[in-house]
């Protein structure tokens, strides 16, 4: 008995045709840097690597994606011990072209409770972020890149 094959081009469209739509949705080549702001709330065009407690840290992403496809970044911000501090999510769009876009990490200090004001304690709550951060950036769910960036406060 002679077995016959048969190919359904149906399922080899769709089989094919559903990772390749998926690839076209995530930039082959997305730029991630870490920056400072230039005081107007946009980060600036070169890459940093050291902040201060007091900048604003941006995490800005550029690429290439179809125009006016919407797209969720996500950074997650951990602290030198570790911990998760911040988790940022910020949907887009896509403009034709390359589309630039940020997301950002600004520390603050903890509020004092009324026994450290009353005995006029020295505020070191910013101390416990000194040291090297992790982020880590997902576009559409997809893991993008990991930076670290290291933080000073005196």
């Amino acid at each position: 008995m002679l077995l016959k094959r048969s190919w359904s081009l149906n399922s080899f469209i769709t089989t094919f045709t559903l990772p390749i739509m998926l690839l076209l949705n995530t930039p082959a080549l997305a730029e991630i840097y870490l920056s400072k702001g230039q005081g107007n709330g946009i980060p600036m065009a070169q890459a940093a690597t050291s902040f201060h407690c007091s900048d604003k840290i941006y995490g800005v992403v550029s690429g290439n994606w179809p125009a006016n496809s919407e797209h969720l970044l996500e950074a997650y911000w951990d602290d030198p011990q570790g911990k998760q501090r911040e988790h940022t999510r910020y949907k887009f769009i896509a403009r034709e072209g390359e589309t630039r876009t940020w997301v950002w990490l600004l520390l603050h200090r903890a509020e004092p409770d009324l026994l450290d004001r009353l005995m006029m304690q020295e505020d070191d709550s910013l101390r416990e972020f000194n040291g090297q951060w992790n982020v880590v950036f997902y576009v559409d769910g997809e893991k993008m890149r990991r930076l670290t960036f290291q933080v000073t406060c005196e």
